[in-house]
């Protein structure tokens, strides 16, 4: 049985904050679904962005939107109702791979046979548990990562076959390194005319920052889900900045270190009040692998913050355009 504790942390993870660029990303994906049907052809979107910026998340956000009964009864007998069908792309795989490991996920069976005949049976499975989208997430493991062009070039000619052949929309999420795939082949650039990338935050104190809006907006359901007195606050400079040091504005790193200091926080006498110790804390114990300080970012004084942090945004910036200009 959950505790009290564990419920409110479990409450607070689940909350999405739709900054600015996560809200244009869940428009595109929106698009691509009303405008299928619509149409009555399969209209794509493609999400790509490095870990931790929440593509994920928001493929499950559209899972449990649209989910609905659990099955449906007809004159000719009762069926699984499915209405969106996610699954994470196997490391390594192949078209082959992939296939027989969505099918596993329908039919509960390992099937055999060929691309041919499984992408046939695929279909015919995903139409009769009324699927109505389908997300493919981690894509780059099938199209870019240890493939050749080859294997990539059939990787993107299949997918166009599949969305002609069911009609479904397939909206991929991959990282970063899938941000051209569409310009690799014309038939599936025509199939994939939305497109959003996310990434990781940069440090901007602007009221309407994307880092210190989402802090804002995670601090007030935190505040009310864990019926805190008072405390510090996530958008308050002195916590945003060792927050950012920490992770370089990795979302996810950020949430996993404002959890554990709130679980430190709730284990403590009532009235519970928030405190940056309690981020020292948390710190201590969660992996850093992006740290841009030596030691604990909740240790450093602020000033020294700052200092990392405008040197970390101007090397950003350099990289940016070194990498620019050798693309043109």
């Amino acid at each position: 049985m959950e505790s009290d504790i564990q419920k409110i942390v479990k409450a607070f993870k689940s909350k999405i904050v739709f900054h600015p660029r996560y809200r244009q990303a869940c428009s595109q994906i929106q698009n691509a679904i009303e405008n299928t049907e619509a149409l009555g052809e399969p209209v794509c979107a493609l999400l790509c962005g490095p870990s931790g910026t929440g593509k994920s998340t928001l493929c499950r956000y559209f899972q449990k939107l649209y989910n609905g009964d659990a099955v449906i009864r007809r004159d000719d007998g009762t069926y699984a109702n499915l209405p969106v069908y996610y699954c994470e792309v196997p490391s390594p795989t192949t078209v082959k791979g992939l296939i027989t490991n969505m099918l596993r996920g329908l039919i509960d069976e390992t099937p055999n046979g060929t691309v041919e005949k499984l992408t046939h049976q695929l279909i015919t499975c995903l139409k009769t548990c009324q699927v109505k989208i389908i997300f493919l997430d981690e894509i780059q493991r099938l199209c870019i990562t240890t493939v050749s062009e080859k294997v990539r070039l059939d990787s993107l000619q299949w997918l166009v076959s599949f969305l002609n052949g069911s009609g479904i929309p397939v909206i991929l999420s991959g990282t970063e390194l899938c941000r051209n795939i569409r310009c690799e082949n014309e038939a599936f650039e025509n199939r994939y005319p939305y497109f959003a990338e996310l990434s990781h935050f940069t440090y901007d104190t602007g009221v309407n920052s994307s880092l210190f809006s989402t802090l804002k907006q995670l601090d007030t359901e935190m505040y009310k889900i864990a019926a805190l007195a008072k405390g510090v606050h996530l958008n308050d400079p002195t916590i945003a900045a060792p927050l950012y040091v920490g992770t370089r504005g990795n979302l996810k790193r950020m949430r996993l270190i404002i959890n554990d200091a709130l679980k430190t926080c709730l284990q403590r006498d009532i009235p519970h009040e928030l405190k940056a110790s309690d981020f020292y804390a948390a710190c201590q114990y969660v992996g850093l692998p992006k740290n841009l300080s030596d030691g604990n970012p909740f240790a450093q004084p602020y000033d020294d913050l700052l200092k990392l942090i405008l040197n970390y945004e101007e090397d950003k910036n350099e990289q940016t355009i070194v990498h620019s200009s050798a693309v043109a």
